[in-house]
């Protein structure tokens, strides 16, 4: 599934960077379905990743004890998330030039990204992992928050938190301030997933997880009328459904999400193996995330395909711009995955050589 939302967000980022806006057409079914499909991606990675999250920090557990190496390394990773992000919108390229940016240029650097998103939501959930280290509590606490997130998430978005906070921590309650994914309601998809992967669990100690995909497909189609039926019912007429703080929005979305699950579950008891450049692209789906925005959107010391084309591109050369960045990034995957399973000195020693590359050029570029 995480392969999955990485794919589909490497074709929605590349035709909102590049194709021309005389293909986008509200009319269009297929603008429409386009439209509807990239409003999923984002769900599907956050569930994504709350689920995997728990499933291997509760791998590393020692009965209720949490190693502290594992300690170390689950908040060493939640900072490489929140750099990353921080990094790929930086809007100067020295040190020196953030001293004279404006209070624009700040103001688009703090709108908040997915991998800022989940930093601070995996921080929040690995606080809550320290706390109850039990699957059932665990389960049924994320449970509770991912519901509290996403019916507050209305009310929320209505408050000008720049009045009450600093831009930096208000940028991630709503989008008023610019941001993409703020917590509410956002952050609901990785509790969900979390609350997901522990009753995954707890079924898989009792050897009945194969049941699952067919739950999640009937929670799914519970989801999808309550939440669908009466906006079909009532447009317009709903209270809470304005925009993505929709609480119909983020339930049908949940559906949605819940309903590929399911349709993967099925699948995987009918195929022998998964092939091995999707079971890859999943587990390096960080850095397939990270490489291509770059090249889309561009850095502080690079320009991207978006800086030198803009929005003037025919259909089929972002077709082949969508093919060749969905086969490169996976081929580079694939090789850091070789180089990771023969524990090579490249890959271990990459992430550092890397740190003092970027250091430099903040210092001296």
């Amino acid at each position: 599934m995480r392969a999955w939302a990485v794919f589909m967000m490497i074709q929605g980022h590349s035709i909102d960077a590049l194709l021309s806006n005389s293909f986008y057409n509200s009319d269009s079914t297929l603008f429409n379905i386009w439209l509807f499909n990239r409003g999923l991606t984002a769900p599907i990675f956050l569930f994504g990743a709350g689920f995997a999250y728990v499933f291997a920090t509760f791998q590393k557990m020692q009965g209720q004890h949490i190693p502290l190496n594992v300690v170390f390394r689950r908040l060493r990773w939640i900072a490489v998330l929140f750099l990353l992000g921080a990094l790929m919108h930086l809007p100067a390229g020295t040190f020196g030039d953030l001293a004279n940016l404006s209070a624009q240029s700040w103001k688009r650097f703090f709108h908040v990204d997915v991998l800022r998103l989940m930093a601070v939501t995996l921080l929040l959930l690995f606080g809550l992992f320290m706390l109850t280290r039990s699957r059932k509590r665990l389960m049924r606490l994320s449970l509770l928050i991912a519901l509290l997130l996403i019916a507050a998430a209305p009310f929320t978005a209505l408050v000008d938190w720049t009045a009450h906070l600093p831009l930096w921590a208000a940028a991630f309650m709503n989008t008023k301030t610019g941001s993409w994914f703020p917590i509410f309601p956002y952050s609901a998809f990785i509790f969900l997933g979390a609350a997901a992967g522990s009753l995954y669990l707890r079924w898989h100690e009792q050897g009945i997880a194969h049941k699952l995909p067919q739950y999640y497909f009937i929670a799914a189609l519970l989801i999808l009328i309550v939440s669908f039926l009466p906006r079909l019912l009532f447009p317009g007429q709903l209270p809470y459904n304005q925009g993505a703080a929709s609480i119909w929005l983020s339930f049908s979305r949940l559906g949605w999400v819940l309903l590929l699950w399911a349709g993967v579950g099925f699948t995987l008891r009918n195929i022998k193996s998964v092939p091995n450049f999707l079971a890859i692209a999943g587990q390096h789906s960080l850095f397939i995330y990270v490489s291509h925005i770059v090249v889309l959107y561009g850095s502080a010391w690079m320009p991207g395909l978006r800086q030198i084309f803009g929005k003037t591109l025919d259909f089929p050369p972002v077709l082949a711009v969508i093919l060749i960045l969905m086969i490169s990034t996976t081929w580079v995957a694939y090789g850091m995955h070789q180089m990771k399973t023969r524990k090579s000195v490249v890959y271990r020693y990459a992430p550092y050589a890397a740190g003092i590359v970027l250091m430099t050029l903040l210092v001296f570029a």
